[in-house]
């Protein structure tokens, strides 16, 4: 989950620019976007600088926040998604996801083997990961 509203803010932006195939985006043109965005929904009149687009771009190419954006750079300047379906707001569930989800529902079915605090690390770990899929706090 990102560490707070304002960068939440700018991968949503980023990831709705990088799937725009009609445009071209730069650098300068994605910070632009940012900047406005964060204008628009929280009244910040700062910016955002280019520093912190970058380091936008590598979170989300990475699997820090389970992104891992198909993000490439092309003409040496231009930015977009390899795979033009790919959104990070549509994250397929991994192998993990499912074996969590999994535990969390046999230890639901368990008629009350499982203890309290068994319950809320797996509780716990599922609602972390819902967070990052559904980008839900």
């Amino acid at each position: 989950m990102p560490a707070n509203k304002n960068a939440l803010i700018r991968y949503k932006t980023i990831d709705r620019c990088l799937r725009n195939r009609f445009r071209l985006w730069t650098i300068d043109d994605l910070t632009e976007a940012c900047s406005e965005a964060l204008y628009e929904m929280e009244g910040i009149t700062k910016g955002v600088s280019v520093r912190t687009v970058q380091g936008d771009l590598q979170i989300m190419r990475s699997d820090k926040l389970g992104y891992n954006a198909p993000i490439e750079v092309f003409d040496k300047i231009y930015y977009r998604y390899a795979d033009p379906n790919y959104s990070i707001n549509e994250m397929p569930l991994t192998e993990d996801d499912c074996r969590l989800l999994k535990q969390a529902v046999e230890m639901l079915d368990d008629d009350g083997k499982a203890t309290v605090n068994e319950m809320r690390e797996v509780l716990a770990l599922v609602r972390e990961r819902l967070a990052a899929l559904l980008n839900y706090g």
